[in-house]
């Protein structure tokens, strides 16, 4: 148990770091952009992903537990309707307070306090606070990848074209291996999380499908081929679309 309680605080804090470390280097007005919107700023993300932690975690294994600002239980909350009211989705972007100095005060402060919580192996929920932290874990980690979908495409509305991070600067070409497609055989194969680790309800139950023959390729397809795609006129052919996807399309048109 100690040797669990000990791997999930290091996961926990290397999760936390991690998002921290995907924000460096942006500024107060990076954090705070929304585009559209289906998107929400990074400095939504960074409380959001705090929120959870506190709400939770901390507020479910603790009775007595009283946030520092009530407030952000309905700023921060997204969907959660059985926890309160959530501010308007579309309006994050509006929230020029709390600051991005504040919302960095509120996540070292919900850190120390699930950090001691995890320190308390003899807690009575011990288990329920494992299982919760190891759930905002991976949510977490959803939102990292949020985050930088949703600043990514903030940037690239701006017609200066900044870049983010320095490996996304323009610099030369990369060579890609030639493309190629590998024959799969197909037939009965097992689907599902395999064993006791953490899962989401999707990936259950476990069982078994049959797969049709099928080819894939050997890499991931290059912005440049997916460009070559755009100029042969991709977005205009509805040879290449489900029925969807071609409405998607041509809505706009």
């Amino acid at each position: 148990m100690l040797v669990a309680a000990k791997n999930l605080l290091e996961r926990y804090q290397s999760v936390r770091m991690q998002t921290e470390a995907l924000c460096s280097g942006l500024s107060p007005e990076d954090c705070n952009l929304q585009a559209m919107p289906e998107t929400s700023p990074v400095k939504w993300h960074l409380a959001h992903t705090t929120w959870f932690f506190e709400t939770f975690v901390l507020q479910a294994s603790q009775p007595n537990y009283l946030s520092a600002q009530p407030l952000y239980g309905v700023l921060f909350n997204s969907y959660y309707n059985g926890v309160g009211e959530q501010y308007p989705r579309s309006q994050r972007g509006l929230l020029s307070r709390p600051s991005l100095d504040e919302v960095q005060a509120y996540r070292r402060q919900v850190d120390v306090e699930i950090i001691a919580l995890l320190d308390a192996v003899d807690h009575p929920e011990q288990s329920l606070i494992a299982e919760r932290v190891e759930l905002g874990l991976h949510h977490e980690a959803q939102h990292q990848e949020l985050l930088l979908t949703d600043l990514k495409y903030c940037l690239f509305q701006n017609p200066l074209f900044p870049v983010y991070g320095a490996n996304d600067a323009v610099g030369g070409h990369s060579q890609s291996v030639p493309l190629e497609f590998i024959d799969q055989s197909g037939g009965t194969v097992t689907i599902g999380a395999p064993g006791n680790d953490f899962a989401y309800d999707n990936e259950l139950p476990r069982h078994e499908v049959i797969v049709q023959p099928f080819s894939i390729a050997n890499r991931l397809v290059t912005n440049n081929e997916f460009l070559g795609f755009m100029d042969a006129g991709g977005y205009q052919n509805p040879e290449y679309w489900l029925a969807d996807g071609w409405k998607e399309v041509t809505s706009g048109q």
